[in-house]
């Protein structure tokens, strides 16, 4: 567990010195897609409502909360829901 609360730690403070100059790039637009690959590429794609309701809603679900990615050094993309540091708090509640 203590692993954990350094590592991702860190994943906060790396966010925070980068966080102003990617918030622009990473902030989603209305009628847009954004997938994730596990290399960690990340694709943009504009849709229109008729392809989000036919095609795209049938399988999506609403998130219930923060959603924490990280990429391993083994070069494989991780993903995890918020959880419980060490601290008592939430780690998506500290940013």
């Amino acid at each position: 567990m203590r692993r954990w609360s350094i590592l991702l730690a860190a994943v906060g403070l790396a966010t925070l010195a980068t966080a102003p100059a990617v918030a622009a790039e990473m902030m989603m637009k209305k009628g847009e897609t954004v997938m994730m690959m596990p290399n960690g590429r990340i694709d943009r794609v504009m849709h229109t409502d008729k392809m989000m309701s036919e095609t795209m809603m049938k399988n999506a679900k609403p998130m219930d909360g923060c959603v924490v990615m990280m990429m391993g050094a083994d070069g494989k993309m991780y993903m995890m829901n918020d959880m419980k540091m060490s601290n008592g708090k939430m780690a998506c509640a500290t940013h």
